[in-house]
C-alpha cells in the first residue's frame, strides 16, 4: 500500500503478501471490520534513524540473523486489525486496541437496578418514565418491583393532567342518541404527555357497544386514571381505562333491595361515584348514596364479588322539605371519602369508604350559594376550595376539645392580577377579564385534584365558550388551559401510575424471566 503523502521514490519496508493469505474481505465479518477501519487511517512509519541521510534506517535484525518473516508478520498485522505497513509496529497497535476496550463503557444494559432506578429518579415527568419503564423488560420489572422508588417519584413529580372530559351537548344527551363525552388535551407542546395522549382510547372507542340500543354514555365520575360511564335508559354502569385501553364488563345500577325499610319518601342519588385505590388500581369499588328524610345508606358495587352490598341506614339532619334534597352533581372525594351537600348546603355529608361510616359536618354560612369542591393539597391534606368574586379561599378540617369536626378558613387569596396575566397576555380580546371584573361572580370551582384547582369562565350566553383554568395552591400560580364549551361539569384527567408498573414482582418475574 502507497500512502498518498510520501514520495513514492523513498524507500519503504520490504513486503511481500503470500496468496494464500485471506484478504480483508475474506475474514470474518467482525475482524474484517476491524481491519478496514484501521486501514483507512493513515500510517506514519518511524522517523529517519541517521540525520545525514535522507533514507531511514531499518532496524538491525534480531538475534540469529534471521529477517523477521513477512508472511507471519502479515497475519499477525491482519489479526489485529492494523494495515499490512505495519510490521515493525503491529505490538504498539495491539496495546493501543486494548487500552481502547478498556476506556470503552459498559453498556446500558448491564446497569444494576439501584443505579438505574436512580437514573429515571431524574427524569422530569411520569410521562417520560413510562416510555423509557418500557423500553425493555428488565427496566419494567425494575420500577414495578421498586414500591419505594414509586413513592419518591411520586413525592417530587407531581401527576401530569392529561386533558378534560366534557359531557356531550345536552340534547344529544336527551334523546339517548349516539353521543359520548369530549375529550380536551390539556398541553399539546409536551412530547411525553402528547404520547401518552396518542397510545390511549380518548375517544372511548374499547367500551363494547350495548345490544339494540345506540351507544350512549355519559360521564359520571373519574378516579386514579379510570372513569365511570352510565348509560340513563338502560341504568348501565362501566369502568373504563383510557391509558391502558382496557373496558369492564357492563353491569346494572344499584340493588333490589336498596330501599328496604325507608321512611317517607326514598331517594337515589342519580351520581354514582368510582373508588379505586392507587396501590391496586386492579381493583374497584362504585358507590350510590339512597336516602329518605332523615336517614343516608351507601349501596356498594365491588369488583371482586361483581355484586351489590346494601349497607345500614345512618341519621342525619333532617331536610327542610320532602324535595331531594342532596346534590346530584360533583364528583367530590379525597383520602378514602366520599362527599355530599345538601342543596342548601348547610351540611356536608361524608363516608369513611374504609369502614363505611357516615360524618356530618356543619358548612361556614359564608359557602351557602358558593361554588366549592372537596379535593386535597399537593401534601395530601384534605381541603375545601371555593370561589368569591376574584377571590379564592380554602378551608381545612379540624378538630374541637369535644371531637367535633369542623371546617375553618386558612386562606383568603386574591387573583385578579393572575386574571389579568393569564387572559390578557398573550390574546388579542381582553373581553373576559372585563366581563370578570363587571360580574366577578361568573369565576367559578368546578374541581380541587392533587393541589390544583380548576375553574371555569362563566359567560353571559351558554352557547359561548369559557375559559378553562388551572391553579397551584402552593404558588397560586394560574395557567390557562384552552376554552371550550362549559355547562355545568368537567372532569380532569390525571394521569397516575400505569397498573403494569405496580404489583407483584414474582409475577413479572415469571412473566418476563429470560429463556434459558
Amino acid at each position: 500500500m502507497v500512502r498518498s503523502d510520501v514520495d513514492p521514490s523513498e524507500p519503504t519496508i520490504p513486503f511481500q503478501q503470500k496468496k494464500s493469505e485471506p484478504t480483508i474481505q475474506e475474514l470474518p465479518s467482525g475482524l474484517g471490520y476491524v481491519a478496514a477501519r484501521t486501514q483507512r487511517k493513515p500510517f506514519n512509519p518511524p522517523p529517519p534513524m541517521t540525520g545525514g541521510d535522507s533514507s531511514p534506517t531499518l532496524a538491525p535484525p534480531p538475534k540469529g540473523g534471521k529477517e523477521p518473516s513477512t508472511t507471519t508478520t502479515t497475519t499477525l498485522s491482519l489479526r489485529a486489525g492494523l494495515p499490512p505497513a505495519a510490521v515493525t509496529d503491529s505490538g504498539h497497535g495491539r496495546r493501543k486496541q486494548r487500552r481502547r476496550k478498556a476506556r470503552r463503557a459498559s453498556p446500558i444494559h448491564k446497569l444494576g437496578d439501584d443505579l438505574l432506578l436512580e437514573v429515571f429518579h431524574r427524569l422530569p415527568s411520569l410521562a417520560t418514565l413510562v416510555r423509557a419503564a418500557f423500553t425493555c423488560r428488565a427496566w419494567r420489572r425494575a420500577v414495578a418491583s421498586s414500591p419505594d422508588f414509586r413513592r419518591r417519584f411520586r413525592a417530587i413529580h407531581p401527576a401530569p393532567l392529561l386533558g378534560l372530559f366534557f359531557d356531550a351537548p345536552g340534547p344529544a344527551r336527551d334523546s339517548n342518541a349516539p353521543a359520548f363525552p369530549i375529550f380536551v388535551p390539556s398541553r399539546r407542546r409536551d412530547r411525553d404527555l402528547t404520547a401518552a395522549v396518542r397510545v390511549g382510547d380518548f375517544l372511548l372507542t374499547c367500551i363494547e357497544d350495548l345490544p339494540d340500543e345506540a351507544p350512549s354514555w355519559e360521564m359520571v365520575d373519574c378516579c386514579h386514571g379510570c372513569v365511570l360511564l352510565m348509560n340513563w335508559e338502560l341504568s348501565s354502569l362501566v369502568v373504563f381505562n383510557p391509558l391502558a385501553r382496557q373496558s369492564e364488563d357492563v353491569f346494572d345500577v344499584g340493588s333490589d333491595d336498596m330501599f328496604d325499610d325507608h321512611r317517607g319518601h326514598q331517594y337515589g342519588n342519580a351520581i354514582p361515584r368510582l373508588l379505586i385505590s392507587a396501590e391496586d388500581p386492579t381493583v374497584f369499588r362504585v358507590v350510590l348514596l339512597v336516602y329518605d328524610k332523615c336517614r343516608v345508606r351507601a349501596v356498594v358495587f365491588s369488583s371482586d364479588s361483581w355484586e351489590w352490598s346494601v349497607y345500614p341506614w345512618a341519621d342525619v339532619p333532617a331536610s327542610s322539605g320532602d324535595d331531594a334534597w342532596i346534590q346530584d352533581a360533583g364528583g367530590m372525594q379525597a383520602n378514602g371519602h366520599l362527599y355530599w351537600v345538601y342543596k342548601d348546603q348547610r351540611y356536608l355529608i361524608s363516608l369513611d369508604t374504609a369502614t363505611m361510616e357516615f360524618c356530618v359536618t356543619v358548612l361556614p354560612h359564608y359557602l351557602r350559594y358558593r361554588g366549592f369542591d372537596v379535593g386535597e393539597t399537593k401534601d395530601g391534606a384534605t381541603c375545601i376550595v371555593f370561589s368569591d368574586n376574584l377571590n379564592v379561599g380554602v378551608l381545612m378540617p379540624t378538630r374541637d376539645n369535644d371531637g367535633v369536626e369542623r371546617w375553618v378558613l386558612d386562606k383568603v387569596v386574591p387573583i385578579d392580577r393572575e386574571l389579568e396575566r393569564a387572559l390578557r397576555v398573550g390574546l388579542d380580546d381582553g373581553s373576559v377579564v372585563d366581563h370578570l371584573v363587571d360580574v366577578p361572580s361568573a369565576l367559578s370551582v368546578f374541581a380541587v385534584r392533587d393541589g390544583y384547582v380548576y375553574l371555569a369562565t362563566l359567560a353571559d350566553n351558554p352557547q359561548s365558550p369559557c375559559w378553562l383554568l388551572s391553579l397551584c395552591l402552593e404558588t397560586m400560580s394560574l395557567e390557562r388551559l384552552f376554552k371550550n364549551m362549559f355547562e355545568d361539569a368537567a372532569h380532569p384527567y390525571i394521569m397516575v401510575w400505569p397498573p403494569s408498573l405496580v404489583g407483584n414482582y414474582g409475577r413479572f418475574a415469571v412473566e418476563d424471566a429470560p429463556s434459558p
